[in-house]
């Protein structure tokens, strides 16, 4: 995103001779009311929208939000996260703090991440297992600060892969747009590449796969049983299929337990590997959110732009030909493949795909998907809905009116899953939303109804999410009609960074036995509590952000069992972008 433009106190006349204020003649975002003025001043608008500059005793406008998605302040255009020029607590005396800088762990998981975390014939994130050293096991054969991609006995993948690395994506997006940092572009070069392979192996443009193996790479390897290669008559399980030698995707015969090769060929490429169908939602918030990140915040790198925008382009035309829905390589609806809103969490589904179809005519400037997304979900310049809504099972409604009805509070039942996607979902869509209604709407959504809900039980605000803190404080309401900035969200999350551990590996952790009561049972039935644990008092997992932190479980040290840190990286690199943490802290 750009940076602070324009100049306090300056005269608006000098403002247009040094460009920073567009002239009325060819100036885009600029127009002339027929309003006389008089002197040489600049005032913001009632909702800080728009700048208002007096030149020659005609009022010109600036539209702040409208063409550069800032706030007018002083005579400026800034960020809409700078309103107020707030000033942040470091959370210096966190009593729980370890004894790294927050710097120093980001420096320290950064130099991870590369190092043992991703391997570069991949192209995306894992945790992984360390060889043993003794018969017990106990200790790895080599230490995490020393080991690298080639040193581990196992990757820990499993189904969620694209999710947990789209996330490092997103923290590398992040990171190059707070430091523009070469190896932080670097990072996102092979990632995408990942995220190629991963489309590329399903043979469906636009559809990613849950998880691919590639058994050429030492520490995976593909299934063995037969029935894990058998065909889902119901589609709601996940099954893996195979590539094979011929190109053509293979699944089993329940009645031979012998390969059968398809119809669905050309994957060449990947001859060998294995990959998991039935892609879900789970995985594309994260997919989409990671697409928006870099669309939004790389823009200055022309080959990632290009390399992001095509994976981009195949996605819209995916869901514009299949009405929204995710469709498998076998032709049929995955499981959790439908994105268009039902009466059933249809505020969740309408934020999601308002989310992906923004990020996709975001990135790819395709006037078709633009179209449909104005016409048929947003419900602008037309007359009929029905045309163009036809087979999607939704009710003739702007989908941005439906935003604010996630319903997604169900006490000691809700899933946290749902969530942390639709968190995702209205941060991609503040992230690069412009006009000022709908972004007024889905502001209120991310108060009223996810962060803040008047009266609901166990909100976000309280559970002590960093990641949850700072979307929050990025993307609330600010400017002259609004509560101000979010002190408390960003002191928090601020601590719990603070509170976040140097090392991913399994430590042994328990629930306080003063604070962790159980009071229910969650969706799963395991005992559920109403102190929402500190992050000092949390396991260590894949991404700590996603769970509830209002578990009583605890867990073991194991020093080989090393998780991928895009958990601490996303927060950080989101707070040193928006400014809520200071390079040297």
């Amino acid at each position: 995103m750009s940076s602070r433009i324009g100049g306090a106190g300056l005269p608006a006349a000098l403002l247009l001779a040094l460009g920073l204020l567009a002239p009325l003649s060819c100036g885009a975002g600029t127009d002339e009311q027929a309003v006389q003025c008089n002197g040489d001043e600049l005032t913001c608008s009632d909702d800080a929208n728009e700048l208002r500059a007096c030149v020659d005793g005609r009022w010109q406008i600036t539209h702040c939000m409208r063409d550069e998605m800032k706030l007018c302040e002083d005579g400026a255009c800034v960020e809409p996260w700078r309103y107020g020029a707030p000033s942040w607590n470091d959370c210096a005396e966190e009593p729980r703090a370890t004894s790294e800088s927050l710097l120093d762990k980001a420096k320290g998981y950064e130099d991870l991440a590369t190092r043992l975390h991703v391997h570069p014939e991949l192209g995306w994130m894992l945790g992984v297992i360390l060889p043993c050293k003794g018969s017990d096991c106990s200790t790895p054969g080599v230490s995490e600060k020393q080991a690298s991609y080639q040193d581990i006995e196992a990757w820990q993948t499993g189904e969620n892969d694209g999710l947990w690395s789209a996330l490092y994506l997103t923290a590398e997006a992040y990171r190059y747009g707070a430091t523009h940092d070469p190896e932080a572009a670097d990072n996102i070069r092979l990632l995408l590449e990942g995220q190629r392979k991963r489309m590329a192996i399903t043979g469906v443009p636009g559809l990613y796969t849950r998880q691919l193996i590639n058994p050429e790479i030492k520490g995976m390897s593909c299934p063995q049983a037969p029935s894990a290669y058998y065909p889902d008559k119901e589609k709601d399980d996940n099954q893996w299929v195979k590539v094979g030698s011929d190109g053509c995707v293979q699944t089993v015969d329940p009645q031979t337990d012998q390969f059968v090769s398809s119809s669905h060929c050309g994957l060449d490429e990947f001859a060998g590997w294995c990959w998991l169908d039935n892609v879900s939602q789970d995985e594309y918030s994260g997919h989409m959110l990671a697409h928006a990140a870099v669309a939004a915040l790389v823009d200055d790198v022309p080959d990632i732009q290009a390399d992001n925008a095509k994976l981009l382009l195949q996605i819209g035309q995916h869901l514009l030909e299949h009405g929204l829905e995710l469709h498998d390589w076998d032709g049929r609806l995955t499981e959790h493949g439908k994105l268009w809103p039902t009466e059933l969490l249809g505020g969740y589904n309408a934020a999601m795909s308002l989310a992906f179809m923004k990020t996709i005519v975001f990135a790819t400037a395709s006037k078709e998907l633009s179209d449909f997304l104005e016409r048929c979900m947003l419900m602008r310049n037309q007359s009929d809905p029905e045309s163009c809504l036809q087979g999607y099972g939704v009710a003739e409604r702007p989908f941005s009116e439906l935003v604010g009805k996630a319903s997604l509070y169900l006490g000691c039942a809700s899933n946290w899953n749902n969530f942390a996607m639709h968190m995702l979902s209205l941060h991609t869509l503040l992230m690069l939303e412009r006009d000022p209604e709908l972004r007024a709407t889905y502001q209120a959504a991310l108060t009223d109804d996810m962060f803040d809900p008047p009266g609901a039980e166990r909100p976000l605000r309280e559970q002590n999410n960093s990641f949850y803190d700072f979307m929050f404080a990025a993307d609330k309401a600010l400017g002259p009609k609004s509560d101000g900035p979010a002190f408390d969200a960003v002191e928090n999350g601020v601590c719990m960074l603070r509170q976040f551990p140097a090392s991913e590996h399994k430590a042994a952790v328990s629930c306080p036995p003063d604070k962790c009561v159980p009071v229910c049972e969650d969706r799963f039935g395991k005992p559920m509590t109403d102190y929402p644990r500190q992050v000092a008092e949390r396991c260590i997992g894949t991404f700590m952000w996603w769970g509830s932190p209002y578990t009583t479980a605890g867990c073991q040290e194991n020093l080989r069992n090393i998780k991928p840190p895009a958990d601490y990286l996303l927060p950080y690199w989101m707070g040193r972008y928006y400014g809520f943490i200071d390079a040297t802290m």
